[in-house]
């Protein structure tokens, strides 16, 4: 973007009052309830309120411009504290986009997978995960006010409502784009920033959750898109990142958000991070297992290995993942739909699909083998 020039009257020494304003950036910046604004990732329970709002930054002279709507007074950027004395107002027109992932793939990949849904690793059957290097993830901009405020209050509401699947929760982006009297315009990035792991930080994100447990971290993975074979190391993981994730690792970086210290793996993997609540038990086509399945609990997780037309499309022992989301029963059996202890194909998963996070019942995973692991407590650090 070309810097513009911009001539406002701000207080300021005499030396710099003589100097134009460059606008450099716009950013969008967040804060939980009545909290400091920030331009770092906004994290929130669904009972806190998130707002948003636009900032333009630029300099006169070798002094930075921080351009704030009213309202705006504690700031940090980069993780820093604005000092006041580089506050001045915004004024100017608002128009403010969600950025957000395709489900699907809109062009080839490039980097040789066949699926529909994105992928790191082949899933063609001769050469099921091998490694082909990172899959590009499509964006898309959808305005939502086109003549909005310079502050929002932010809401998890996608384009693609279908998407949803508990109203209020998941992740999504935010751009906005400023239009000063004089016609400078200045944006925040938007769908083209994008490295190797998807959408760039710079790209605001407000990612909503039910709680502060490993449910409630899972619930703010939402309308992330799927990952298969989902990678990258330290910070830039595509599951830190909320880019992307396959069926294991959504698990695993749920739990390390709620405290604990586990590394990714694989659905094979799991069995070390937990107990073992249930053995290897069938689930006929309508899901009922072959034996009773009692002291299930939501949030255990349920390992499957497809049987039926599914069996063996993978090569490994156990196929996929999901965990329980709640305890469900037969509308017209004796619990009338509601908890009945027992886990069957009338209770509600939560699980990696295509292409993205879903809530069903156990039933539409079925036929198949699975068995039933509980996470180990996080430790309490000292």
């Amino acid at each position: 973007m070309r810097r513009a020039l911009l001539v406002l009257a701000i207080a300021a020494g005499p030396a710099a009052a003589d100097s134009p304003l460059v606008v450099d950036r716009a950013i969008v910046v967040g804060r939980i309830d009545d909290g400091t604004w920030s331009d770092t990732a906004t994290e929130a329970r669904i009972d806190q309120r998130v707002d948003l709002a636009a900032i333009v930054v630029g300099h006169r002279g070798k002094h930075r411009v921080v351009l704030a709507p009213a309202g705006v007074d504690k700031l940090k950027l980069g993780g820093r504290t604005v000092p006041s004395r580089e506050l001045a107002p915004l004024e100017g027109k608002f128009t403010w986009s969600t950025v957000e992932p395709h489900g699907f793939r809109t062009s080839t990949a490039e980097n040789g997978a066949t699926s529909t849904f994105y992928s790191n690793v082949s899933t063609d059957p001769k050469t099921f995960g091998r490694w082909l290097g990172y899959d590009h993830i499509d964006y898309f901009e959808h305005v939502f006010a086109d003549k909005g405020d310079a502050i929002i209050r932010a809401t998890i509401a996608p384009s693609e409502p279908g998407a949803v699947q508990v109203p209020g929760l998941g992740t999504l982006r935010y751009k906005v784009e400023v239009a000063f009297a004089d016609g400078t315009r200045v944006a925040s990035p938007g769908a083209e920033a994008t490295d190797a792991f998807g959408i760039l930080p710079t790209v605001h994100r407000v990612s909503v959750r039910a709680g502060d447990d490993f449910l409630g971290w899972l619930s703010g993975y939402l309308l992330v898109p799927e990952v298969f074979g989902s990678a990258g190391s330290g910070k830039n993981h595509q599951t830190e990142r909320f880019t992307g994730s396959d069926c294991a690792d959504v698990m695993v970086g749920a739990m390390r958000r709620a405290g604990a210290k586990l590394a990714y793996t694989n659905v094979a993997g799991l069995p070390s991070y937990g107990t073992t609540i249930a053995a290897a038990t069938e689930l006929d086509d309508h899901g009922t297992p072959a034996s009773p399945i009692t002291g299930v609990l939501p949030g255990d997780l349920i390992r499957i290995d497809y049987a039926g037309e599914l069996r063996h499309h993978t090569p490994r022992d156990w196929d996929h993942v999901a965990a329980l989301w709640e305890d469900k029963s037969d509308p017209n059996g004796p619990s009338k739909g509601g908890p009945d202890g027992k886990l069957d194909g009338f209770d509600l998963v939560i699980h990696v699909g295509h292409p993205r996070l879903v809530i069903e019942p156990l039933a539409r995973q079925s036929p198949a083998t699975i068995d039933v692991l509980r996470w180990r407590a996080p430790k309490t650090p000292r």
